[in-house]
């Protein structure tokens, strides 16, 4: 009994699915490059720290503008550097370090915002906007 087989019996592909597959494969390499290629390199967000020092100013939903020294320890807890702005009737307050400029040395940092009513003294709320920016 003969163990040799002819090349009819042998096990191989055809050059075509064998290219179409190499070309899927590195498709596929390709493909998960490109979506995994952004990740380590996205900037700071801003709405987080946002967040974090609207809880900590506001009491009753209405922020007060001495408990922004509160807002302090939060941006001091982050690994980012942060400014946090409240605005009201032409008055402003102002807790962390001055915002660098745009063509300064922090080409990445983001801004968020949101309205907020101010206690300026017992009684009087009026309308004011709290805006945090972050850099790295």
């Amino acid at each position: 009994m003969s163990r040799s087989s002819s090349s009819r019996e042998r096990a191989f592909a055809e050059p075509t699915v064998a290219l179409a597959a190499v070309l899927v494969l590195s498709l596929g390499v390709a493909a998960y490059t490109v979506v995994l290629g952004g990740v380590g390199d996205r900037g700071p967000t801003a709405e987080p720290t946002l967040e974090r020092v609207h809880d900590e100013i506001t009491v009753g939903g209405v922020a007060d503008p001495e408990r922004l020294d509160r807002a302090g320890a939060v941006i001091a807890r982050t690994d980012i550097r942060a400014n946090a702005t409240l605005r009201v009737a032409g008055r402003r307050w102002r807790v962390g370090p001055a915002v660098p400029d745009r063509a300064g040395a922090a080409p990445t940092r983001a801004t968020a915002s949101r309205r907020v009513g101010v206690a300026l003294e017992p009684g009087r709320v009026r309308p004011g906007r709290l805006r945090v920016t972050v850099w790295r």
